[in-house]
């Protein structure tokens, strides 16, 4: 069941991460897609904690809350600044590198076990993931420092999230209640960043682009994190991390169909890698 889960999770949080491609390639404004993304997410994961009455408050939650906030919406803020000094060729498979961390948390401070063939799975997943966004035709040496700088610090907070949520499990803590005050930290986050900007810069077409597909994206980013954080409760998250962080791969196969985008020789090697990897993770 947690396999299935895991894989329902790439899926669905990949969806979201679609939509946000959809609003940047409209000219959607950036912030207010954030804006809208922690909006929809925030009550989408309220909605949650009061069905499943999984409504607790103590200082631990909140602090787990506020680190995987902080995780969330400083990766992507740092995410995006990063590739404005480098290509995404290399700033996309260096932040999602950060599945390793979570990897080696759960193997050696959890003690989880994989088998030969898990191994080899879980290593052509990742090895998938860090190779599909590469783009043979652009420069990748780059001399920024500044992009060095910022790609590391996000992959470090994007592990925050999703080791965050390995930790918490292991300490009962209550998964779903977290999200909800990570959510709602990063909504007030980029509330005060809209507020701060006055939005002079943006046209009032763009913030409601941004603002529509970022609701629609934070319903299915929701989605992908319980999922997730269901999956991660029920089976190894040395496995379930690496297969949720394919996620990357439902984006690129939406806009080659969508867009019309051509496949290019290292996206059909990752996207034969990604499959045999799943396989070998179910031997």
């Amino acid at each position: 069941m947690w396999y299935t889960l895991a894989l329902l999770s790439s899926l669905t949080f990949g969806l979201g991460g679609f939509m946000m491609k959809v609003s940047s390639s409209k000219r959607g404004s950036t912030a207010h897609l954030l804006w809208g993304l922690y909006l929809s997410g925030t009550i989408c994961f309220f909605t949650w904690v009061l069905l499943t009455d999984s409504w607790l408050l103590n200082m631990e939650v909140i602090l787990a809350g506020l680190i995987i906030g902080f995780g969330t919406a400083i990766g992507n803020l740092l995410f995006m600044f990063a590739l404005e000094h480098g290509p995404a060729s290399l700033t996309s498979p260096v932040v999602n590198s950060n599945v390793i961390f979570t990897i080696g948390l759960s193997m050696v401070w959890y003690g989880e076990e994989l088998a030969f063939f898990e191994w080899l799975g879980v290593s052509m997943l990742v090895f998938a993931v860090l190779l599909l966004p590469i783009d043979p035709n652009e420069k990748l040496r780059i001399r920024s420092l500044t992009w060095y700088l910022l790609v590391i610090a996000a992959m470090f907070l994007f592990f925050l999230r999703n080791g965050g949520l390995k930790v918490t499990e292991e300490l009962h803590l209550p998964n779903a209640m977290i999200l909800f005050i990570s959510y709602f930290f990063a909504l007030i986050w980029f509330s005060i960043e809209i507020i701060r900007r006055k939005n002079k810069d943006v046209a009032c077409e763009r913030r409601k682009i941004g603002i529509r597909w970022g609701l629609g994206s934070g319903i299915f980013s929701f989605l992908g994190m319980q999922i997730y954080a269901i999956a991660v409760a029920n089976g190894p998250a040395s496995i379930v991390a690496p297969i949720f962080s394919t996620n990357s791969l439902v984006v690129a196969l939406l806009s080659i169909w969508i867009y019309k985008e051509r496949l290019s020789k290292l996206q059909a090697i990752s996207l034969i890698v990604l499959f045999v990897g799943l396989v070998f993770t179910r031997l």
